[in-house]
């Protein structure tokens, strides 16, 4: 599991915060909220909620990288 991944699901769970609890909240599937977590997708709208609930601000949660021309 990719460092970033583990970090955000360690501190989901110090948290007792659940990706589903998330998901409901924003009114979509747990899996899209999987997804973001795990980098297969870049909603901002749910990227700002798992940082909200981590009390991280979104660049710390997710950083930028750059790809390689």
């Amino acid at each position: 599991m990719p460092k970033m991944e583990d970090d955000i699901k360690t501190g989901l769970a110090s948290k007792n915060i659940t990706q589903a609890s998330i998901a409901k909240m924003l009114g979509v599937k747990p899996s899209s909220v999987h997804n973001v977590i795990t980098g297969k997708r870049a909603t901002p709208r749910i990227r700002q909620a798992v940082a909200m609930a981590l009390g991280k601000p979104v660049e710390e949660v997710f950083p930028v990288t750059k790809e390689k021309a």
